[in-house]
């Protein structure tokens, strides 16, 4: 299970690099072990699943419910990233 470690948005205004080292780079490096790890296994060993845990911040920010007529806006597996933050388009590059 992963869960890209760095938190905290306004961090991440002051300190953009350390989320991209963590978040982005710190994926690629799970990944690239887990990769190296899985083709040491046999064919019958071969069964992996990775789960990655992001955050809602990918998609930006919803508009407040006075702004909207009708129904509360909700986001949706169609829904476009919209980052708005370091920390936010850290998450949504991985």
């Amino acid at each position: 299970m992963h869960l890209a470690a760095e938190s905290h948005v306004d961090r991440s205004i002051d300190g953009p690099g350390e989320f991209i080292q963590t978040n982005l780079v710190g994926t690629y490096v799970l990944l690239d072990q887990a990769r190296a790890y899985f083709q040491t296994l046999s064919a019958e060993q071969k069964t992996a699943f990775v789960y990655h845990i992001s955050t809602d911040e990918v998609y930006g920010d919803l508009p407040h419910p006075e702004e909207q007529a009708g129904e509360l806006p909700l986001f949706t597996e169609e829904t476009s990233y919209a980052p708005s933050s370091p920390y936010s388009a850290s998450k949504a590059g991985v």
